[in-house]
């Protein structure tokens, strides 16, 4: 269905408020849509204003004239942001106050439930404003398929399982240890970073890319835990040019220096790997080696997984 309101305009035009007003008893959905993009604008906005105000003092050529455009300039900024959904609260607040259609959403929402996968630090992931180093562009021979991703679970697990198991043979451990990570690291594929143009990164296990790497890489705002509080902040992100270089690097982290040495130790025993990944440091989440132990162990996850028998010589994506 097509809204009548203007997706760029904003609550301060009445015109559009008035449109959004009529639109709630026709198609009450899509007003709470709207809605929401319009406080993420807001929210934003106020968030630009505020660090504003902390600047030290007025700068040399500013005026009233150049503050005037400054203001328009970040009205500007805040409502492409809630219109692209980079910053997530609209995506929040339509979770919260929406309520399923029908019996069919509501299994589906269950269904998610079960994945027992962590929202906040999924969709943190996703870029605030979608910044790549301009050094490192990504490669321009990618296929379609990976720039749409993935459609749902089952397709994260059925094209990515004969990978899986063809890598974590060189760790020991088992296949579904590499996908239960990757499905929380990226929501299932859906929350990967990417490049401004969309261009996946296929960074599936969330790897930074530090000193070490000196391959693409993407800057984006994500979520880090310091002292259990979860903070914001920029980080640089390893690309490869396909899924298949991910679970490689990935295997060639883990297996580099004595860091995760005990989890290698463990490889036979799926929960103490990951909770020896965990203590080593692989990620700051306090509760993340209980969040892949419970998609390991969710009755969902493993009947898609044992669904999906690898065929080594299928092609790759």
């Amino acid at each position: 269905m097509t809204s009548a309101v203007n997706p760029g305009a904003i609550y301060t035009d009445s015109s559009s408020l008035m449109a959004l007003k009529s639109l709630v008893s026709k198609d009450s959905s899509s007003a709470l849509e709207q809605t929401a993009e319009q406080f993420e604008s807001m929210f934003i906005h106020m968030m630009l204003k505020s660090m504003r105000t902390t600047t030290s003092g007025e700068g040399v050529f500013d005026s009233e004239q150049s503050q005037f455009y400054q203001e328009m300039f970040d009205q500007q900024i805040s409502i492409d942001l809630a219109k692209k959904r980079q910053v997530g609260i609209a995506d929040m607040l339509i979770s919260q106050l929406g309520e399923p259609q029908n019996k069919e959403a509501q299994s589906a929402a269950e269904g998610e439930e079960k994945t027992k996968l962590d929202f906040d630090r999924l969709r943190l992931h996703r870029p605030i404003t979608p910044v790549a180093v301009e050094a490192f562009a990504p490669l321009n021979n990618i296929s379609q398929e990976s720039i749409e991703g993935f459609e749902s679970a089952k397709d994260f697990v059925e094209k990515l399982t004969p990978l899986a198991e063809k890598y974590a043979a060189e760790l020991g451990v088992d296949a579904k240890v590499l996908l239960a990570q990757s499905a929380l690291e990226t929501g299932w594929g859906k929350y990967m970073v990417r490049y401004e143009n969309d261009v996946p990164t296929h960074n599936l296990f969330n790897i930074k890319a530090d000193s070490r790497w000196d391959g693409p890489k993407a800057v984006v705002p994500t979520l880090e835990y310091e002292r259990g509080q979860p903070v914001r902040q920029y980080a640089a992100f390893r690309s490869y040019p396909t899924f298949e270089a991910s679970f490689k690097d990935y295997v060639d982290f883990i297996k580099s220096g004595q860091r995760y040495q005990t989890a290698l130790d463990n490889a036979a025993d799926s929960a103490a790997y990951i909770e020896a990944l965990h203590q080593a440091g692989y990620a700051t989440d306090p509760q993340y080696s209980h969040k892949i132990n419970e998609i390991l162990a969710g009755e969902e996850f493993n009947q898609l997984a044992k669904g999906f028998k690898a065929e080594i010589n299928q092609p790759l994506i």
